[in-house]
């Protein structure tokens, strides 16, 4: 049994949930009891089945059902909570834990103010977040204080649960860079895409990498070192030293192109909530690129790039990077190909931990 100060969170967290339209749980186990399975404090589910056709995905997922089985009942957010002092290492299991859940967001809260005589919970949680995201990746994970909860709670004036869906592309496939040879396997995907009722957009580039552009720009400052960084500035011949200055943001950035991305906006309400979140954490903002975007209103709203598609017409290099594309920037990922690419997503699974991408052959279309 969890801690009377965790367990307060646990209850707050729940009805938080709830009022915000999700299928709030507590105390839940999402993986296979073996060894070792963690039980998440909180989790709020998204019933996707009541908003979008999720059947015609299971075909594309075929090699990899559970995925698939998935995103019918979303794991929209997951929670771990610390309701007293607490050490390091079991902050560092916190987030492990999380990131383990296959979370659209994942938050940490901690009790500060009841961690004994340390009072310094808040503090270090905070490093340790950046230690965390800076090895594993910032796969949407937020730490917060219970204050901050508490806060924005207070402040939260909108409860919408609806679920939005933006205008998509003209569905005709659009060749990148004179590509022709991907149109038949697209033509062969479109109506299944289609009928997901989900927003289709191609050549997809994910907006978080504009406003990780734009935190850097605020943060550089004037320091030529600081520039260099946060990679603003840079040398564009090896063999000079002459300094150029980003202009625009593929400059200064690698942002991957998805060939397809399917996905919708995030209910207002949970959207209105991370927004007066980022109120509540002052300039921690800094650390958690959505709630500075939602802050400082440079999205208009929280889209999610649930699964993206990566048509590759060869087996080879170039489709192990759209695995790893797929991996980091989408929910669930599928590489279309006319030939059997399963060993390479097999290789990525047990090599890099890649466990969000599947394969999925369509044989007989000509080039």
């Amino acid at each position: 049994m969890p801690k009377p100060q965790t367990r307060q969170i646990q209850l707050i967290i729940r009805e938080l949930g709830e009022q915000l339209g999700f299928i709030s749980c507590l105390e839940e186990r999402l993986h296979s009891r073996e060894d070792y399975a963690p039980q998440y404090d909180a989790v709020w589910y998204l019933d996707l089945e009541k908003h979008f056709s999720i059947t015609p995905l299971q075909k594309l997922f075929k090699n990899a059902p559970d995925i698939g089985e998935r995103l019918k009942l979303l794991p929209f957010a997951g929670f771990e909570v610390e309701g007293a002092a607490t050490s390091s290492k079991n902050q560092i299991s916190n987030f492990a834990n999380l990131y383990s859940g296959n979370f659209l967001y994942n938050f940490v809260i901690v009790n500060n103010e009841a961690a004994s005589n340390e009072n310094d919970t808040y503090r270090r949680g905070i490093k340790l977040k950046r230690y965390f995201a800076n090895n594993s990746g910032d796969r949407n994970v937020f730490f917060l204080d219970r204050i901050h909860l508490e806060h924005s709670i207070s402040k939260l004036t909108c409860f919408e649960n609806n679920i939005i869906i933006p205008e998509s592309d003209d569905p005709a496939r659009k060749k990148f860079g004179g590509e022709t040879a991907s149109v038949p396997l697209y033509e062969v995907l479109l109506p299944l895409l289609k009928e997901t009722r989900m927003a289709l957009f191609q050549n997809y580039s994910p907006w978080i990498y504009r406003i990780i552009n734009r935190m850097a720009q605020d943060a550089a400052g004037s320091s030529e070192f600081g520039s260099f960084h946060l990679g603003l500035s840079y040398y564009k011949d090896p063999r000079h030293k002459e300094v150029f200055k980003a202009k625009t943001l593929p400059e200064s950035l690698y942002v991957p192109k998805l060939d397809v991305c399917l996905g919708f906006n995030a209910p207002n309400g949970f959207k209105a909530w991370l927004t007066v979140l980022a109120e509540a954490l002052g300039y921690n903002e800094a650390h958690f690129p959505i709630l500075y975007a939602l802050k400082h209103k440079l999205i208009p709203d929280l889209f999610i790039q649930l699964v993206g598609v990566e048509i590759e017409t060869s087996v080879n290099k170039h489709l192990n990077g759209g695995i790893y594309n797929l991996a980091k920037n989408t929910y669930a990922g599928v590489v279309v190909t006319k030939e059997n690419a399963s060993s390479h997503v097999d290789f990525y699974k047990r090599e890099l931990g890649v466990k969000n991408v599947t394969a999925y052959c369509i044989k007989g279309q000509d080039k």
